[in-house]
């Protein structure tokens, strides 16, 4: 009888344990299925995913004990799966649910706003003569690492921001910071850059930006009085909170509490891609701004 009464508890603990843990994937996996209400803030609607994980784990406990294992099971099953053929392994998982935690208190921000006006004549020629987005070499440089980075679940969810952000991570983990010659301020095209992701911070914008319109997106580099930088357009300012959402969910050790940097330009939000941050929309090296370089439009 006692030999039963253990055995028993011991079902019971084992059973809510089970519980327990399936909220931890369940609420990543509603998240990727569940599409945002529009009504409320994206830090609400991670929490709402964790509450409808627990909701969900206790129903299936009430309905049987032998469904919640099997439940487990499922959900273990799948991480298998995903880790095996699709490349989504535990850590992707606890990078996922740690992305939600930190949603759950970080706030993006506006930080600055700037009209943009056209740059001098001669710096203006010099940089878009660099420019090589239609550059087969580029295109193939462009779309091999937009992919590299973030599974299709991200891009399915995000969008093409996804292969933007993709592009970001390997140039700025790859650059290493090298000057130009002595005396003179040489702009390096993107074709050389590629091979030596090597170059000072005008030669980054450059590739940066070449890269990003090589995969239809549309970029611009940013004069300020010590430095060059791209920004990329990310929608209207109505989407800031997608993209903060969708950054600090691919970067959430990067990004931690910090905000999302921004300029406005007619209602576009454009963010920061500079090699100085550690992720899109990173502080600003120079607040000051002297002049824009459009591509788009030229």
């Amino acid at each position: 009888m006692t030999h039963l009464f253990k055995l028993s508890n011991l079902t019971t603990f084992l059973v809510r344990f089970i519980q327990i843990i399936i909220v931890f994937p369940m609420a990543v996996l509603i998240s990727f299925y569940l599409p945002p209400i529009s009504f409320i803030d994206y830090e609400l609607n991670f929490l709402l995913c964790v509450v409808l994980a627990a909701i969900v784990s206790v129903v299936i406990t009430l309905i049987s004990h032998k469904l919640i294992l099997l439940a487990f099971v499922g959900i273990m099953g799948a991480m298998f799966f995903n880790s095996t053929f699709d490349d989504y392994t535990v850590e992707n998982l606890y990078a996922d649910y740690n992305a939600m935690l930190v949603n759950m208190t970080s706030n993006s921000s506006k930080v600055s706003y700037f009209k943009p006006v056209r740059g001098t004549y001669f710096q203006e020629r010099r940089v878009k003569s660099a420019m090589q987005p239609t550059h087969p070499v580029v295109r193939s440089f462009a779309v091999e690492n937009s992919t590299r980075f973030f599974h299709d679940e991200y891009y399915r969810k995000y969008g093409k921001m996804v292969r933007y952000f993709s592009l970001f991570k390997h140039v700025r983990n790859s650059w290493r910071y090298v000057n130009d010659p002595l005396g003179l301020d040489y702009y390096s095209p993107p074709t050389e850059s590629i091979k030596l992701l090597a170059g000072d911070c005008d030669d980054y914008a450059i590739l940066m930006a070449s890269s990003i319109m090589a995969i239809g997106g549309e970029a611009r580099i940013v004069i300020s009085p010590n430095h060059m930088y791209t920004e990329v357009k990310m929608g209207t300012v109505e989407d800031l909170d997608k993209v903060s959402y969708a950054v600090r969910s691919l970067f959430p050790d990067e990004v931690t509490g910090g905000k999302i940097h921004f300029h406005e330009t007619n209602g576009e939000l454009w963010i920061n891609f500079d090699y100085t941050a550690g992720y899109p929309g990173g502080p600003f090296l120079e607040p000051e701004l002297y002049s824009v370089i459009n591509f788009t439009n030229s």
